[in-house]
């Protein structure tokens, strides 16, 4: 074969991921999820750029905000260099101190002004967009300004009734479906909603899970190692211990728990309730049931080693990254059967059952569930080993993040024919 003959290498974009939400000093486990796919799109070859959107502060007078603030909040270098090597430009915007759901064009326009200061960052590149409010449709000014294809990811709730059924978020949304270059989903249940607000979207739609790092958040090594590692967190020798991890809030399912829970633990005195995340205790817990708040990733695997199931009982979620990780993990896990959680857990009898579905706001059935789990442990050990099997075998990151990059470089050869249709339009 000739070399003229020879394919021409593939040259692939730059992606400048655009999010709201973005691991920072003041919030290292935001938006992480977002962090882990931009290191595993890195790894695949892609040239990843971070816009990372954050509110400018407000105006006060210098004298009263301590120095330490201003410190923060000053503007950073356009491309610092974080440990992982990912260039991250933080995009301040104006916001009122009062602030409404519109906060898009000012986020649009700082994008804009942003990359409008680094003709570099725009050469050959693709803007990848993280939820459709607000990021995707601030993102779609860098298409008009610069003629930069977009490809927008819907993730969550925000198909449901938080961003597509608020008065001010939804025209935004229904652009995004519209007018973006490539639709995303991390679930398979987004497309339904999708349809319904403009049909013909759910079926433009691509999924792309998060994925897991099933190497990352592994079971103890053997029972030794777990029975050392709970001696050290001051787990008692026959207790049993039950966690949970996210916001503490009625959308993920704090009064239904709190109700299973009560329930639960009156007949099961030997088990201790953890709750791992930010917001208000719930109330009427009991004693057997702790708060810690939010913690690292690595302290959050160690309790994760030691627990014996994991609960996860939303009324509304997208495809929980808490819940993957608990699988990882081996453990078995009650969750609901709410929008992706379906695609993560199988409960069926004849299925490879790996672990509980619970129809959402239902603390009968969540604690039937739980009752269950403790009542035959061996059952529970198989379903877990079956969680984390489920994990290996379909929701490998590095699998999902180079399917991510086939798309996005797909995006970047079809540059110009889609600033040409923009052109027609």
């Amino acid at each position: 074969m000739s070399r003229t003959d020879a394919a021409a290498p593939r040259v692939l974009p730059r992606v400048l991921l655009v999010s709201p939400v973005y691991p920072a000093p003041d919030t290292p486990r935001a938006g992480i999820f977002v962090h882990r796919q931009a290191v595993q799109l890195a790894a695949a070859g892609m040239a990843v750029h971070v816009l990372a959107l954050r509110p400018a502060p407000p105006r006060f007078p210098r004298w009263l905000v301590s120095r330490s603030w201003l410190r923060y909040y000053a503007r950073r270098p356009a491309w610092p260099r974080r440990p992982d090597g990912i260039p991250v430009t933080t995009v301040f915007y104006p916001r009122r101190w009062t602030t409404g759901e519109d906060v898009v064009p000012a986020m649009g326009e700082a994008l804009v002004r942003a990359a409008g200061r680094h003709p570099r960052l725009r050469e050959n590149a693709v803007v990848y967009t993280q939820w459709l409010w607000p990021g995707g449709a601030a993102a779609l000014a860098l298409r008009a300004a610069f003629g930069l294809p977009v490809a927008a990811i819907a993730r969550g709730s925000e198909m449901h009734d938080w961003h597509a059924a608020h008065p001010e978020c939804r025209p935004h949304v229904e652009r995004v479906l519209r007018e973006a270059d490539l639709l995303l989903a991390n679930c398979q249940a987004l497309r339904e909603p999708a349809e319904a607000l403009l049909p013909g979207a759910g079926e433009r739609m691509t999924v792309v899970y998060n994925g897991c790092d099933a190497e990352a958040f592994r079971p103890a090594a053997g029972p030794d190692a777990r029975a050392a590692l709970r001696r050290e967190l001051g787990v008692a020798g026959g207790e049993r211990l039950l966690v949970f991890c996210g916001a503490l809030s009625e959308r993920k399912g704090m009064p239904e728990l709190a109700a299973a829970w009560r329930t639960f633990s009156a007949l099961h005195p030997a088990w201790r309730l953890l709750l791992l995340g930010s917001g208000p205790r719930p109330a009427d817990l009991g004693e057997r049931a702790s708060c810690l708040g939010e913690l690292p990733s690595a302290q959050v695997l160690r309790w994760l080693q030691a627990a014996d199931g994991y609960v996860q009982p939303s009324r509304l979620e997208g495809l929980a990254n808490a819940t993957m990780e608990a699988m990882a993990a081996g453990l078995p896990v009650v969750t609901t059967a709410t929008c992706g959680q379906t695609e993560l857990v199988r409960s069926e009898p004849g299925e490879d059952e790996n672990g509980w579905l619970v129809p959402p706001k239902d603390p009968a059935a969540l604690a039937a569930a739980l009752t269950e789990l403790a009542a035959d442990p061996e059952r529970a050990r198989r379903r877990g080993e079956a969680a984390r099997r489920t994990i290996v075998e379909r929701f490998d990151p590095r699998a999902e993040a180079a399917r991510l990059a086939g798309l996005l470089a797909g995006l970047a050869a079809a540059r110009p024919a889609l600033q040409a249709r923009a052109a027609e339009r």
